[in-house]
């Protein structure tokens, strides 16, 4: 089955009604169950949930939400998982700064989990305890300047020293540090820029981790120390990643693209056979026959068929007309 997180958040004119909770739906299409999520009344209430990753027996998921800034975390089965605490989140005096608007949360299988936060800019790396019930930030990798000033756990860093409504940080130049951008209508003079591309979706593979730095519009990859390594050629507007046996995907406003991990130059090209137009979440089901694309512009998700060669063909629309703008999309075990 099928896991989707959406948008949420304020109402708008095309979305009278946002969701605030995972769907679940089959293979084929057919819902499932719309509140997979129970408890947590006050982070779910208008939640804008993002990332959600399976750890030490449990559900993890980002709330976004800018008064929330929080990593849950949901202990259950099937469809239904129960609010059991707050693995991590930015709130209080003991919160942790860089976890500021976050968007995906991914664990190593050890001891790390990483958060990447859209208002910070950065990647945080958190340390957790041997149940996977809270976490803290981790101390600052040796890939970053020794003297520096960072967030909390920071581990990619942000290149600009300042962002809006946040206090200073050293800026670690790129192609080191992530790019960001702001809002068109954004005056910096008058108080009211607005970062709107930046840090998103990261994905572990091969003992790297691979970062979409949406504002310049590339893939970077960073060894275990917070060290660049390199990035990608040009992508339009990467948002979300996903390791499929020897490729990485990549969709953004445009495309859905791949590259190999084998490789020691990270080269993405489109996807024959995908349409890419409103990407966001990607998926594989087990055997690898099927892939499913979620689209922000129309509220769905198409449906693939995979050859043995490893081809795409036979798009079907098999969701439409969801309530609101999906997010992140994971293929989930019956």
């Amino acid at each position: 089955m099928l896991f989707v997180t959406f948008h949420g958040g304020k109402p708008t004119k095309d979305i009278t009604n946002p969701v605030h909770n995972i769907y679940a739906y089959k293979d084929s299409g057919d819902p499932i169950e719309t509140n997979v999520l129970n408890g947590a009344k006050e982070y779910l209430h208008d939640a804008e949930l993002r990332g959600f990753a399976f750890a030490y027996d449990h559900l993890y998921v980002a709330n976004g939400r800018k008064d929330s800034n929080t990593v849950l975390r949901f202990k259950g089965s099937g469809t239904k998982y129960e609010f059991t605490d707050v693995f991590a989140a930015r709130e209080g005096s003991s919160g942790i700064n860089s976890i500021f608007h976050p968007y995906a949360v991914i664990f190593d299988g050890s001891k790390y989990c990483y958060v990447s936060s859209q208002d910070t800019d950065v990647v945080t790396r958190l340390t957790t305890d041997s149940k996977g019930k809270s976490g803290s930030a981790a101390p600052i990798p040796s890939g970053l300047p020794a003297n520096g000033t960072f967030f909390a756990g920071t581990f990619v860093a942000c290149s600009l020293a300042q962002l809006p409504g946040l206090s200073a940080t050293t800026a670690v130049p790129t192609p080191q540090g992530l790019e960001v951008g702001f809002a068109p209508s954004a005056d910096a003079d008058a108080g009211t820029s607005k970062v709107q591309h930046s840090v998103r979706d990261l994905v572990l593979a091969n003992n790297q981790l691979y970062v979409c730095d949406e504002a310049a519009s590339l893939v970077k990859v960073y060894d275990m120390n917070g060290k660049w390594l390199q990035s990608s050629n040009s992508v339009p507007g990467p948002a979300h990643l996903l390791a499929w046996k020897s490729q990485l995907f990549v969709s953004g406003s445009k495309a859905v693209m791949s590259a190999s991990l084998g490789s020691s130059s990270l080269q993405f090209s489109a996807v024959s056979g995908v349409d890419g137009t409103g990407a966001s979440g990607m998926a594989f089901n087990a055997k690898g026959d099927k892939f499913f694309v979620a689209d922000r512009k129309k509220n769905g998700v198409h449906g693939y068929d995979v050859s043995s060669s490893g081809t795409f063909s036979n798009k079907k629309k098999i969701i439409s007309g969801m309530p609101d703008n999906p997010e992140f999309l994971v293929y989930v075990p019956d």
